[in-house]
């Protein structure tokens, strides 16, 4: 009876046939379970990692080489453009004190006006679509300072573009002086006596366009009561208690619109006189202001 392999040992292989015993070139024999292992017979053992002698990096694989991130310039972004504002279309100026366009009912106008030989305020006041009351304020810087009411009535409407009417106004003037010491005073320049009639045609035409100027014309006649006329000749006798004279007056202009409601206005013209020692012309000009509410 054979005794078996003791603990410990090795057990043997039987060799090839021929009696030769010859171990693979990479075959490794596995250590005794109670012997410490060999760490360098493990590093011999089929599929370890050999690792370089050398520390040196040298020997170590090299990685291509990357060049330095080259820095870019930041180049803002444009600012988002803000959309653009699309404007309403300018609303038509119909505000007209000077012409024969009519205020409406319930529609009021203003105008303040300066020059030569008046300063004079007008306020329009609409009755109806077609008819507006009339009240204004005429001064000779002082001397002569003149009450005034009236009404106008637009009797033919060509729309937005052009209209005519009439007017008629009534005044009494009150004057600084009083006519028996007056010489070329008040009365000369303005050709206004105490009470005064000017009934008359006017008219106004719009060019195109919303804020266009607005030309109008007035052509008046201007009837004089004197109450207190004086005798300019030597021995004339006693004056009458009421003496009349007349006159024309016309005047051309235009309102230049600068916003809906509110225009600039300028006035030329004059008055064409008949009263015996008057200047037969007197020339006229006013710029002002126009506005509605």
């Amino acid at each position: 009876m054979q005794a078996g392999p003791t603990e410990g040992t090795a057990p043997t292989h039987p060799g090839p046939p021929g009696g030769a015993s010859q171990a693979g070139p990479t075959e490794v024999q596995a250590p005794p379970r109670n012997q410490t292992p060999n760490d360098a017979e493990w590093e011999a053992f089929p599929g370890a990692t050999s690792v370089p002698e050398s520390n040196d990096a040298a020997a170590l694989p090299r990685l291509p080489e990357v060049p330095p991130l080259v820095p870019v310039n930041e180049v803002p972004l444009p600012e988002p453009r803000p959309p653009p504002v699309i404007r309403p279309p300018p609303i038509p100026n119909r505000v007209s004190l000077l012409g024969a366009r009519t205020m409406g009912a319930g529609g009021l106008a203003a105008g303040l006006f300066l020059g030569f030989p008046v300063v004079s305020a007008r306020v329009a006041v609409g009755l109806t679509r077609r008819i507006d009351a009339l009240v204004g304020v005429d001064s000779v810087y002082g001397l002569m300072n003149e009450l005034r009411l009236g009404a106008r009535w637009m009797v033919f409407d060509g729309g937005a573009r052009w209209s005519v009417g009439v007017a008629l106004e009534g005044s009494h003037a009150f004057f600084l002086r009083s006519a028996s010491v007056e010489d070329r005073g008040a009365r000369y320049i303005s050709g206004r006596r105490n009470w005064n009639v000017l009934p008359g045609v006017v008219g106004n035409f719009r060019l195109a366009g919303a804020r266009a100027p607005r030309l109008f014309l007035d052509v008046r006649y201007l009837l004089a009561l004197d109450t207190e006329p004086v005798q300019g000749m030597p021995l004339g006798g006693l004056p009458p208690d009421v003496e009349l004279s007349s006159a024309f007056p016309v005047r051309v202009g235009a309102e230049v619109p600068v916003s809906e409601k509110t225009s600039y206005a300028v006035t030329l013209g004059g008055d064409i006189r008949t009263r015996p020692g008057e200047a037969g012309f007197m020339p006229v000009i006013t710029f002002g202001v126009v506005t509605g509410f």
